[in-house]
């Protein structure tokens, strides 16, 4: 007996000194990065931290810690967040063909990391809440009629990855007919009030009718809920975003942050991300019949370097000329 116990005792010994820690900061649902940690962790032994939060407060904690950089891989909403992380140096590439050559047809984009997803950028309204004598609208551009005037909300893109995308594809696509149309929402008195979530709780409350810019997964759930939701694709076109995971040049462990994204990246992740509300990256698994099929909306064309490109700029002046700060 007591040498089966000294037996166990170094195979515990043993389990400890092998497993290993990664630190996972992520702008994906945090139920889907909790539910990626959870699921690898039973399949490896190891140990994954996870801090979930929005893009931009996810880019700020990493520029915070740029000189002592805690994590090693990173999953945010905007593919041109991602592509500013790589051109800052601070993305170890990882994106094998293998993988890359299983993608889906919108996430099949150049980078030197993978999409864990995608989503959506559109319209969703509280049916409940229209004001009298209102239809949904099918273009951008009725939200700045009178009808609306104080009904809509949208998410600042300066806290997050979507809008953030948003907001750049829609200036690359409209130039200055963009910035009137952004001047006109804000006379007409639409809000900005901070992230997705923030932005969709007056509406799902019915103290306003609707919110452009809402990120797909974020109405899938009011839906799902039972909330009197729609969603809404514009004849102009909605944003269809490939979501980033990223391994960090800092990363002390490669080996362990690739394990991850290839779990990430597996049927079995892929799942989760379905589960989750995106549409999954990996072919052959589908996404919730609750969400639009992929081919039956219009997608806004992007040049997802040129965004990123752009990005800095026009972020600025949003600041500046709608946010007023």
């Amino acid at each position: 007996m007591k040498q089966l116990l000294i037996a166990l005792l170094g195979l515990s010994l043993i389990g400890s000194v092998h497993a290993a820690t990664l630190t996972l900061y992520s702008a994906a649902p945090a139920t889907l990065a909790k539910a990626l940690a959870r699921e690898f962790s039973k399949k490896t032994g190891d140990h994954v931290n996870v801090w979930t939060s929005s893009t931009g407060k996810v880019m700020a904690r990493l520029a915070a810690e740029a000189n002592h950089p805690h994590a090693d891989v990173v999953m945010v909403a905007g593919w041109s967040a991602g592509l500013d992380l790589a051109q800052q140096g601070m993305v170890f590439p990882y994106h094998p063909a293998a993988l890359e050559n299983k993608l889906v047809s919108p996430a099949k984009t150049t980078a030197p990391f993978l999409p864990y997803g995608l989503d959506t950028v559109s319209m969703v309204f509280n049916t409940k809440a229209l004001p009298h004598g209102a239809k949904l609208p099918n273009s951008w551009f009725d939200l700045t009629k009178p009808i609306w005037k104080n009904r809509i909300t949208a998410p600042n893109p300066l806290l997050s990855g979507t809008a953030s995308s948003f907001l750049v594809a829609f200036v690359n696509q409209y130039g200055n007919k963009a910035w009137q149309f952004l001047a006109d929402l804000k006379a007409n008195g639409t809000v900005w009030p901070g992230t997705n979530h923030t932005a969709l709780l007056p509406v799902l409350a019915g103290e306003r009718s609707g919110m452009l810019e809402c990120v797909g997964h974020t109405a899938v759930v009011a839906k799902e809920q039972g909330d009197s939701i729609a969603q809404v694709f514009p004849k102009e076109g909605t944003l269809m975003i490939p979501r980033p995971i990223m391994i960090l040049k800092s990363a002390p462990d490669k080996k362990l942050a690739e394990e991850f994204v290839n779990f990430t990246m597996s049927p079995a992740g892929q799942k989760l991300v379905a589960q989750n509300n995106l549409y999954p990256a990996l072919q052959g698994i589908p996404a919730k019949p609750i969400m639009a099929k992929l081919g039956t909306f219009p997608v806004i064309p992007v040049n997802w370097k040129k965004l990123a490109a752009n990005q800095p700029a026009v972020l600025a002046r949003f600041k500046k000329e709608i946010l007023g700060q």
